[in-house]
């Protein structure tokens, strides 16, 4: 089971959706266009099995600064039409949202910490959160643009007002998450540490407040990663089964 990963920060990667895979003998073929020139993005879906793209500091809409991203959106479509199976998480979301042609845009506040979420009708039903959750879902949250849901896509999770839109299928296999549910309590802690600016002006508490934060629902998130990641990779199996 061979997976293109879209990785954006050296210290970011799959991290709990390492887990699941490990029964699946998931290898990774990490690309970051961002941080080496030599990691090109391939020209199509050949010779892999899956597609997962992750967070990052860039907006899925900055294709001046940064041209990979019509690439990794080409791909998205590639994998999609091929039926192979995709995950998008922040960034990566945002990005699948635009290459199915829906808006992605600034929220009037930037969303930051562990941020309630619940499952939609449709969402029970799907392969991957048709689990037992306790919700609503608290799952880390740290963004400051958000995505339409295009016209062919099915809405499984939702927000809060100010953010409705945090998940969303495209046909039967291509998912796209804003929540970071693969986040680690390191990671979170070195996110909120790292953007003292942002975190400031958005959620100035959260510095103090992320300890229990993190005492009170990362267990949760953990549990939510554990089986979404796993029938995730359950799908890649059963579609490389087809081929």
């Amino acid at each position: 089971m061979k997976i293109l990963l879209l990785q954006h920060h050296l210290s970011s990667g799959p991290a709990y959706l390492f887990e699941p895979g490990a029964s699946h003998n998931a290898s990774f073929d990490a690309r970051m266009p961002h941080l080496k020139a030599d990691h090109v993005l391939p020209a199509d879906d050949g010779g892999f099995d899956a597609y997962m793209l992750l967070g990052g500091i860039m907006n899925a809409g900055d294709v001046t600064e940064f041209p990979w991203l019509d690439q990794a959106a080409e791909l998205v479509r590639l994998f999609t039409a091929a039926e192979k199976p995709v995950i998008g998480i922040c960034l990566g979301s945002q990005i699948i949202a635009r290459a199915f042609g829906a808006k992605t845009y600034d929220l009037p506040a930037s969303e930051l910490g562990y941020i309630p979420a619940t499952i939609t009708a449709a969402g029970r039903d799907d392969v991957l959160l048709g689990h037992e959750f306790i919700e609503p879902l608290y799952l880390a949250e740290f963004h400051s643009q958000t995505f339409d849901i295009p016209n062919e896509g099915t809405r499984l999770m939702e927000g809060q007002p100010s953010c409705p839109n945090q998940a969303f299928r495209i046909g039967t296999a291509t998912y796209a998450f804003q929540p970071h549910f693969e986040v680690t309590p390191a990671s979170m802690t070195q996110w909120v540490e790292g953007s003292d600016k942002l975190v400031a002006q958005h959620a100035p508490d959260l510095p103090t407040q992320l300890p229990r934060l993190l005492n009170l629902y990362h267990y949760g998130a953990h549990d939510f990663c554990w089986k979404v990641g796993t029938a995730w990779y359950e799908l890649i199996a059963e579609r490389m089964k087809r081929s």
